[in-house]
């Protein structure tokens, strides 16, 4: 059927042709081939209409497959639809969900940050009271975010609650250096806040050497020889206490606290800790000496004493001892009392002659003895080209 359907066009074709001979035959050739002629006509039209009817039925099979696809792609076309809608519908609302838990986290989150950083601004508020807020500022020691000052603070007086805090200044504030100075405005607060800034700053040193307290002499002879040099002073002295089993630090004064040392027992070591208020080598070198008689004759034997010095504080026995230590292990008493005497007629203002002399003639530091003079005439106005200067 397929190959009759191929050629259909030619057969028709021909017999068209043949059809036309047929007529043309009848009107010019004898009339008694007619009746031939037309059963041959009759039957060429018979085969045509067999071939319509075929191609008929060949246009019918065809349609009905034609439509058959056509439903069939539409049923599919309408499931995929179907289909698509379902997963996008799934999507939408799965979206939906993630936004709306999303949000809610975010929420919960924010309302918790909020409730934290609310709590943190009143523990703060708490925290300013009993420490010096404005001297750590200063300093660079803590910066603008509260929760992490909050944590400073923690670490810096070793507490872990604002109520550790209240407990900690409640109960030092029986101790003698919450009284004021005689001479020099004083803020209790600021020196309880520099004072365990100093603990804090002293727990980081590492001290391998185990302290001796046999070996005094020797210390203050390399201190003295130091002095008279006045090279890398600070740095030279924190070897050479180091090679003692002594921790050494510089940490400035905060405000309203006229500390010159502080000397305490840390560990397995003794600290000393000057703020250099004075930035003088005579006052450097009389407050470093004066600690360090604490450290030899007071701590060593009680490590949970603290000996600070603040100047106009009133003065107990043992730092009247630390203090007639320091100053006549730079300069012997009697060399001393020997030259205030000698020298007692003379006028203060001339005087520089004979304090450079008597330095170098005793291998002293000339700034030492100039300034041990000042204080013991009470005299400070004295105009020299002495430098006091720590190199």
């Amino acid at each position: 059927m397929n190959y009759l359907k191929r050629y259909l066009k030619y057969i028709c074709l021909i017999v068209f042709i043949c059809l036309a001979f047929n007529l043309y035959y009848i009107f010019l050739v004898d009339n008694r081939q007619i009746d031939l002629l037309v059963y041959l006509d009759f039957l060429l039209v018979i085969v045509i209409l067999i071939f319509a009817f075929f191609e008929y039925l060949g246009y019918r099979k065809t349609k009905r497959k034609k439509d058959e696809l056509l439903k069939l792609n539409t049923l599919i076309f309408n499931e995929f639809d179907d289909v698509d809608a379902a997963i996008i519908e799934h999507d939408i609302n799965y979206l939906k969900n993630e936004l709306q838990n999303q949000y809610d986290i975010d929420k919960a989150n924010i309302n918790t940050k909020i409730i934290e950083r609310k709590r943190n601004i009143e523990i703060w508020k708490i925290i300013s009271q009993y420490c010096s807020i404005k001297c750590f500022e200063k300093l660079n020691i803590i910066g603008t975010k509260i929760s992490e000052n909050i944590k400073t603070i923690y670490s810096i007086f070793g507490v872990t609650s604002v109520e550790e805090l209240i407990t900690l200044y409640s109960q030092e504030k029986e101790v003698s250096y919450f009284k004021k100075s005689e001479r020099l405005e004083s803020e209790p607060i600021n020196i309880f806040s520099w004072k365990h800034y100093v603990f804090y700053e002293s727990s980081k040193i590492q001290c391998d050497t185990k302290f001796s307290n046999d070996n005094l002499n020797n210390l203050i002879d390399e201190l003295n020889h130091l002095f008279v040099i006045n090279k890398d002073t600070i740095d030279t002295t924190k070897k050479i206490l180091s090679r003692y089993g002594i921790k050494f630090i510089i940490v400035p004064k905060f405000d309203k606290t006229p500390i010159d040392g502080f000397s305490f027992w840390q560990g397995e070591n003794p600290t000393i800790v000057l703020t250099l208020r004075l930035n003088r080598i005579d006052n450097y070198a009389f407050a470093l000496l004066h600690e360090i008689y604490h450290v030899y004759m007071h701590l060593f034997n009680n490590r949970e004493q603290k000996y600070i010095s603040i100047e106009g504080a009133e003065i107990n026995k043992c730092e009247e001892e630390a203090n007639k230590f320091a100053k006549y292990s730079l300069i012997s008493k009697d060399l001393w009392s020997a030259f205030l005497k000698q020298h007692s007629m003379i006028s203060p203002h001339a005087m520089q002659m004979k304090i450079k002399q008597f330095a170098h003639q005793h291998n002293i530091n000339e700034a030492i003895v100039l300034g041990f003079y000042q204080h013991d005439i009470n005299l400070y106005s004295i105009k020299s080209s002495i430098s006091r200067e720590i190199k």
